[in-house]
């Protein structure tokens, strides 16, 4: 059941078995658990079901260090979250990100991945990819292709989600199911506690209108950069999940970037080897990452790559748009005025369409030019941070002054990557290192890109002394307040996060609901 805050009121007296803050990706995966389970669940989102430039504004963030794009463009605050306009890339983290490595300090997570691998399965289910293909050589098998591998290096592929909008793909339930009463414009704005004990959530929308909601147990879903805003907002007393002094202390991106131009050797091979690939219904990326052997010995971090291709023709990219548009039968999305300007292009698109239908892979002009496009994780003890400034926003709360910084140490880490592919990826392209990377000139840190891939501020640790939750994500001080964003990532690597937040809250379910 969908209300609104705005014309609705809560009914007095209900108190849910969980309140969830945040409809994104965790917050719908979480009431759809709690919900199969028979637990009444409460799901608070502070946007409505569509974007609105109001709701957004309370985003709006000053920016204290580098230039980060995600901390505006990678946080919406609407029912589906940021997945309404997420590429829907699923990835695990490695064995090694869970294990302390001994040249990085601060790595490693609580406990081993095999805590996960039924998460992992699990949130598949959730994804809208109950049905993908898990073993890599299996999707190449089927494209009668070669699962290439190169020395030093490990290849592999990343699945993508179908429906990646969550308020989409889990529409029907939302609506229907009786367990599930899902509030918009219910924007968080204060925890109330007696003691370690939270009692309720008070809301209040951008008019003015406030509500309490209360339930036996409380998760905040409020994504990586909000989870820290809201922890962090003063409090009578002080705040008692702080205690370590770590709540929105090294804050970890993945640094995205180009790092050298690709010349492929033989350009119709190299398609054939790093294009995406779509086949029975689902999108494979082909990807390249350092083997933890190799991350040891050359003392780098996490990193690994896809080939980016550019194509400079602005009219030429609105034509494939609207294609992929009317192959995924999204004409909603398609105006007339797209239909004429596509038509314009139909040569490049008949080639489109041949390579998508025949050969079940995307394609790219020869015009194009090609890029290693670098993913690098950032230290677990990153200097990047997230704090408050003296401004308030339109519901009352301290806005956020963010720091994003990138260490010397993470840009070695490219430079490494980049000198074992120009060895290992020799038979096939020539790689030209990018030369302000490989001089140490600063002009690159204005190259490089965070990829809305907000985690860390509030680490997972066993003891409130190194952490801001537990490894069950219980905050500090509480005794029923859990929280279920890559806030809580103790350290990064450099696999999209989306994934493993979602196997953290399948995990969340089952624990809450023994």
């Amino acid at each position: 059941m969908i209300n609104d805050l705005l014309n609705e009121t809560p009914p007095a007296g209900f108190v849910a078995d969980v309140c969830v803050a945040g409809a994104g990706a965790a917050g719908i995966t979480l009431a759809v658990e709690f919900a199969s389970k028979g637990r009444k669940v409460i799901l608070l989102e502070g946007g409505g079901a569509a974007r609105e430039d109001s709701s957004q504004s309370i985003y709006d963030s000053e920016i204290a260090g580098l230039a980060h794009k995600g901390i505006h463009t990678g946080r919406i605050r609407v029912k589906g979250g940021t997945t309404v306009r997420w590429g829907g890339q699923i990835l695990e983290l490695g064995a090694s990100d869970f294990v302390p490595r001994p040249n990085v300090a601060e790595s490693g997570w609580p406990f081993p991945k095999t805590e996960l691998t039924s998460y992992y399965e699990r949130a598949l289910q959730l994804e809208g990819l109950a049905k993908v293909q898990r073993s890599d050589e299996a999707v190449w098998r089927d494209l009668s292709l070669p699962f290439t591998q190169f020395r030093d290096l490990e290849a592999y592929l990343s699945r993508w989600c179908p429906e990646p909008n969550f308020a989409r793909l889990h529409h029907k339930i939302l609506t229907t199911h009786p367990n599930i009463h899902l509030w918009l414009h219910a924007n968080a704005v204060e925890l109330l506690s007696e003691g370690e004990t939270a009692i309720g959530i008070r809301t209040r929308t951008l008019t003015g209108i406030e509500a309490i909601f209360r339930a036996r147990n409380y998760v905040f879903a409020l994504g990586g950069i909000e989870s820290c805003r809201f922890f962090l907002q003063p409090r009578p007393g002080g705040l008692p999940w702080n205690n370590s002094g770590l709540l929105g202390q090294h804050f970890q991106d993945h640094i995205d970037c180009n790092a050298a131009q690709v010349i492929p050797h033989n350009l119709a091979n190299f398609h054939d080897t790093f294009d995406p690939i779509f086949s029975r219904g689902f999108k494979y990326l082909p990807k390249l990452r350092l083997p933890p052997n190799l991350q040891s010995q050359l003392d780098t971090l996490s990193v690994g790559s896809t080939m980016g291709f550019e194509d400079a023709g602005r009219a030429r990219m609105q034509a494939k748009h609207t294609m992929r548009n009317l192959m995924r039968a999204r004409l909603s999305e398609v105006s007339s005025a797209n239909l004429t300007h596509t038509a314009k292009h139909f040569p490049m698109l008949f080639s489109q369409a041949w390579r998508y239908y025949i050969r079940r892979r995307a394609y790219a002009p020869p015009t194009v030019r090609i890029f290693l496009r670098v993913h690098c994780e950032q230290e677990p003890t990153s200097c990047s941070s997230i704090s408050l400034t003296e401004q308030r926003d339109p519901l009352g709360l301290l806005r956020v002054r963010f720091n994003w910084r990138i260490s010397e140490r993470e840009l070695e880490t490219i430079r490494q990557y980049v000198h074992v592919v120009q060895r290992s990826l020799g038979d096939v392209a020539a790689i030209i290192p990018d030369k302000d990377l490989m001089s140490g000139d600063l002009n690159f840190l204005n190259r490089c890109d965070d990829s809305n891939h907000h985690m860390g501020g509030m680490r997972m640790s066993t003891s409130a002394e190194t952490g801001v939750v537990d490894p069950n994500l219980r905050l500090y001080g509480t005794t029923n307040t859990y929280i279920c964003s890559s806030a809580v990532f103790p350290c990064s690597g450099f696999s999209n996060p989306t994934h493993t937040v979602l196997a953290l809250a399948v995990r969340l379910s089952d624990r809450l609901n023994d």
